[in-house]
């Protein structure tokens, strides 16, 4: 449906209202993936014998089977709108969560800390306020970091263009989740490409670890957390108590993850040439070096031991796995360094949440740009470029206002920790940390945590690892229905 009013200018005169009936569909056409999210922890529960966990499973995986069987029949509508895909996209991470909350239940967590916990862990995010995990079955374990496999890559962009087919609808969803400059789902080939990359690198990564781990199962379970860039660890104490060999393949890993996974993919197929040329692995790597060595040199000059380990937690910041080794800064220029890489987070294209090193590159290229117009002629036409690229005003505007939002919430956010007393230092960095779905805690994400706050973080955790607009859509009345205009 069109609004269209009797009389006026400007874009309100064709919005498009989004249409319950087709994100309905959308939404039942996917419900098998609740199947992909937990199957395997069911499997791994019943195995096991961790009876808590395997009827709350069962019943979520069943629960989102039901619809796409009612649906089976009903094509996906062919004309699904931006905005309706959006809207339905973010409504997947929300169901994901939700339908979780029985199974954390089982382990004594009350309700709203069980949503938190399964919206950290289907956000990639890492950040946990469980009070006692190291007396949950293993199977809990495997559940969170299965989710966050799956909500790094495979439900979020591949499987959505792979389970539909090809087609417009298809094209819509698998896009929903992607920067407009860096969609890499949007065709079945391209899907199949980055996911077999996804699961190339977890099965590597798992093999390995499984042989420095203290045991197999461990091991799987750093390996699903550090590609996805998630950080659940099956240990309370995350890395601290691993051996120097596994903490260095999991904060490896973890950088790998923090990379385009179309770089992997392009390379798997020989073509390096090609993903040299996406710039993505030249940022990472030497973000990732210069931070690292800017901190290494102050931790020296400090006297400070244990560097390496250091070292180790700020690059499990910037690539926003949230791992650590030990406790984080509270105050002076390392918590100012933490804060830094955490905003920045990954890359495009990447399992990584924060602004994106593509981005911030962006940011600089536009104000070299800015700078240069006034010493050019009054006609001269020299538009914004990026790696030879023009770089359209739709992107630009987006990216300041994607930052805009991204300051707007981390303020409200902030703020309503302070005003519960918390100390401004630990309050900006756990917000962050929601907010850029990195996991790392100075503390102040707890059990004991108020559950007002528990709900607000949950909220900026879905908001970070959807980039706002695909949430804000669905929460925005005029989504759904504009006045009418007389």
């Amino acid at each position: 449906m069109v609004t269209t009013p009797a009389s006026g200018q400007g874009y309100d005169a064709v919005l498009l209202v989004a249409r319950p009936k087709a994100v309905s569909i959308a939404l039942a056409k996917h419900g098998g993936l609740t199947v992909l999210l937990f199957g395997p922890p069911l499997v791994w529960s019943v195995i096991n014998g961790a009876q808590d966990l395997i009827l709350p499973l069962a019943v979520g995986t069943l629960i989102g089977l039901v619809p796409m069987v009612a649906t089976w029949r009903q094509p996906l509508p062919r004309d699904l709108r931006q905005g309706e895909a959006m809207v339905s996209f973010a409504l997947l991470f929300l169901m994901a969560a939700l339908l979780s909350v029985p199974a954390f239940m089982s382990l004594g967590m009350p309700p709203v800390a069980a949503l938190f916990e399964g919206m950290s862990a289907i956000t990639t995010t890492g950040l946990s306020v469980a009070s006692n995990p190291d007396d949950w079955p293993f199977a809990a374990h495997v559940l969170r970091a299965w989710m966050q496999w799956c909500g790094g890559l495979a439900m979020a962009t591949a499987v959505l263009a792979l389970v539909l087919g090809p087609g417009p609808a298809s094209r819509r969803l698998g896009q929903a989740g992607i920067d407009q400059g860096d969609r890499i789902a949007s065709t079945r080939a391209k899907a199949r490409q980055l996911l077999t990359a996804y699961i190339g690198l977890s099965f590597v990564g798992g093999a390995v670890l499984s042989m420095t781990a203290p045991t197999w199962s461990e091991g799987l379970v750093l390996s699903l957390s550090a590609v996805s860039t998630g950080g659940f660890s099956p240990r309370s104490d995350s890395l601290a108590s691993y051996d120097i060999i596994t903490q260095t393949l999991v904060i490896l890993l973890s950088v790998l993850g923090a990379m385009s996974l179309l770089v992997l993919a392009l390379a798997s197929k020989g073509d390096f040439k090609g993903a040299w040329g996406l710039g993505s692995l030249q940022r990472v790597f030497l973000f990732s070096a210069a931070t690292a060595t800017v901190y290494a040199v102050a931790l020296w000059w400090a006297g400070s031991d244990a560097i390496w380990l250091k070292i180790f937690d700020l690059l499990s910041g910037l690539s926003t796995a949230g791992f650590s080794t030990g406790a984080m800064p509270i105050a002076g220029p390392a918590l100012a360094l933490f804060l830094l890489v955490m905003i920045m987070g990954g890359d495009e294209g990447s399992t990584a949440g924060g602004l994106k090193l593509a981005r911030i590159t962006l940011i600089a290229r536009a104000a070299r740009h800015a700078l240069a117009l006034p010493r050019l002629p009054d006609k001269a036409v020299a538009p914004l470029r990026m790696y030879g690229r023009p770089v359209s005003d739709r992107r630009v505007v987006a990216l300041v206002a994607l930052i805009a939002l991204y300051a707007a919430t981390a303020l409200v956010v902030w703020t309503w920790m302070l005003a519960h007393g918390y100390p401004p230092g630990p309050a900006i960095f756990d917000t962050i940390s929601a907010l850029s779905t990195v996991g790392l805690s100075t503390s102040v994400v707890s059990a004991d945590m108020p559950h007002d706050l528990m709900v607000a973080l949950t909220f900026a955790m879905w908001l970070g690892r959807l980039e706002f607009i695909a949430v804000l859509l669905l929460v925005l009345p005029r989504t759904w229905y504009h006045p009418k205009r007389t």
